[in-house]
């Protein structure tokens, strides 16, 4: 799917389809779309009917393999399950793998049996890695050989949120192709035609980023219940506030949590760097919706707490995702927080 914001990269990428290099970097923040455009263009590229600027046909073989996941000409390389380690093959785990947050070296060494063949339409041969910067540096050493020395009618489609996370490598093998976020217009054009409710708070809330907005929509309640109990934090206390939030994780939808401890603190970063920003600048970035309760906050609060309190932050959503007592972590944050937002009484 092609969004409004990407038509210009569409264009310029398709009409030099003959002549793409072997490596693309598509880089900007998350929830831009950036992996919706690298599959339509893979899906373009592999499509043996489409012309001009128009996207892939989605009725011939190869699109019809694409969208089945299994074109034999295209590789999707992200972030899997690690095997469990020692287990016999006709011993049923006891406990569920782990989804890794790497992308392993082995799943890029097997990229050279998929090299050392021809394609099988003799057309193009397609390779997406998403996020590149969950590559350790063994893992993009690996990639780089390959890098180095294109196997022919080959493109190499790497994502990422963060290049600077990238090996210099990594970057110079690559032409890259900048992702910044949508305009404020265009962003509320299509939330809307999505037919988004909140969509202008939503969307400050992401950081100007559509598609998050969108994430963040299913969380609607949960958010405004949030900043809720920020406003009674002095009243309600920590402890009875962290058992309402650890309710919250423990709500399912569809089989997997809605919500979890990592966008809780993200949440909550988001609220303390606006405090942080009007204290300096009178200003709110995440929450111009909630201009007037920001206001409020911040003036019951130090400047140095709050700093000292997002940097906390910064540690807590390190250690997020560990298998830490839910409640425990929760009323840690929350304590912390008080502290801060009370701190200049």
């Amino acid at each position: 799917m092609i969004y409004s914001w990407h038509n210009e990269h569409w264009n310029r990428l398709v009409e030099q389809a003959d002549r793409l290099p072997h490596a693309l970097l598509l880089a900007g923040p998350q929830g831009g779309g950036k992996m919706d455009f690298a599959r339509a263009l893979a899906a373009r590229l592999l499509c043996e009917t489409a012309g001009g600027t128009a996207e892939a046909c989605g009725k011939c073989p190869s699109c019809t393999w694409f969208s089945a996941g299994n074109h034999p000409d295209f590789r999707l390389i992200e972030p899997g399950s690690d095997e469990l380690d020692g287990a016999d093959d006709d011993t049923e785990p006891t406990t569920q793998k782990k989804k890794s947050e790497q992308i392993r070296i082995n799943q890029i060494r097997a990229l050279d049996d998929f090299l050392g063949i021809g394609t099988h339409r003799q057309g193009a041969r397609i390779i997406l890695i998403q996020p590149a910067e969950a590559m350790n540096q063994a893992t993009a050493n690996a990639l780089l050989k390959m890098l180095e020395e294109p196997s022919s009618s080959t493109l190499f489609i790497l994502i990422t949120n963060n290049k600077r996370r990238l090996l210099p490598t990594i970057l110079s093998r690559c032409q890259t192709l900048n992702f910044p976020k949508p305009s404020v217009s265009q962003a509320l054009a299509w939330l809307r035609e999505s037919r988004t409710p909140h969509a202008e708070d939503l969307l400050a809330h992401a950081g100007g980023m559509p598609l998050a907005a969108i994430g963040e929509a299913v969380n609607w309640e949960r958010l405004d219940g949030f900043y809720r109990d920020l406003a009674q934090l002095e009243l309600a206390g920590p402890v009875t506030i962290a058992g309402r939030w650890e309710s919250w994780l423990k709500e399912n939808k569809d089989g997997e949590a809605s919500i979890d401890r990592r966008t809780l603190v993200i949440w909550m970063q988001k609220w303390v760097f606006d405090l942080v920003i009007m204290k300096l600048c009178g200003l709110a970035v995440f929450h111009a919706h909630k201009l007037q309760e920001v206001r409020a906050a911040a003036g019951r609060a130090s400047i140095t707490a709050l700093i000292d309190c997002y940097n906390e932050l910064l540690r807590i959503k390190a250690v997020s995702q560990h298998p830490l007592n839910p409640r425990l972590f929760l009323e840690d944050m929350l304590s912390r927080y008080a502290r801060a937002a009370l701190s200049g009484r």
